[in-house]
């Protein structure tokens, strides 16, 4: 079983590196996809992007455990869609729960999302570390190259991306869905998945735990996974 390690449109690939990294200690392949630049991606952006990210891991040989953080997660039934059935499992790690119907604006707060569109600039929405105070991307990473390449990885977002409603996608049921909660911030979240009937873990750390405490998310990731039935390695 292979791991896809999916990083949120708002940030990039290296989010997941720790991760990977104790992944590949553990004897358990991991690869991380590179969600396309939303503001050169064609409409509609959810079933393109999906096509997009399931193209750089299918010819990888499956089955395949399909993790996803943040914002990545309305975006996973595009991803499984697109997957050929190769995918077996998905793993909400922090990540906001399917939304068929609704836009990225929706599942926000009204604040939120009232503050980023008075931010627009030709049709693009600042990177995610601007949304808050400077100080805030450096508690949540660790100093050094890791926290440099995260930053280089944070660029402006589409707005059309955060607009688009998510297509009405059934979940396959004979796909396992799971949800860890690293922060308190995503216990609304959490409680969905519990209402949605998934296996959920809560771990009390932090919204980037994977940057700082890969082994405590990898083991939860690998609890999860045995919950939905499924041997990582």
């Amino acid at each position: 079983m292979r791991f896809v390690l999916l990083h949120s449109p708002l940030t990039g690939p290296s989010v997941w590196t720790p991760v990977a990294i104790e992944l590949a200690r553990r004897g358990i392949d991991a690869t991380r996809p590179v969600i396309p630049p939303l503001g050169e991606t064609d409409a509609p952006l959810y079933a393109n992007v999906g096509h997009a990210v399931a193209a750089q891991f299918l010819g990888q040989g499956g089955p395949f455990v399909l993790a996803v953080h943040s914002g990545a997660g309305g975006l996973a039934p595009a991803v499984v869609a697109a997957s050929a059935g190769q995918i077996k499992a998905v793993l909400y790690v922090d990540a906001i729960p399917p939304h068929p119907g609704r836009s990225w604006f929706e599942t926000a707060s009204d604040a939120l999302g009232a503050s980023l569109r008075a931010k627009v600039v030709d049709g693009m929405v600042p990177a995610w570390d601007q949304w808050f105070p400077p100080e805030a991307l450096a508690s949540l990473t660790p100093e050094g190259a890791l926290r440099e390449a995260i930053l280089t990885e944070l660029v402006p977002t589409s707005l059309a991306w955060l607009e688009e409603a998510a297509p009405e996608i059934d979940l396959p049921s004979d796909v396992g869905w799971g949800f860890l909660r690293l922060s308190k911030a995503y216990e609304r979240e959490a409680g969905e998945a519990r209402r949605l009937g998934w296996p959920t873990l809560r771990r009390d750390l932090h919204h980037l735990a994977m940057t700082t405490h890969p082994e405590e998310v990898t083991a939860g990731m690998l609890a999860l996974t045995r919950l939905l039935g499924l041997k990582a390695a």
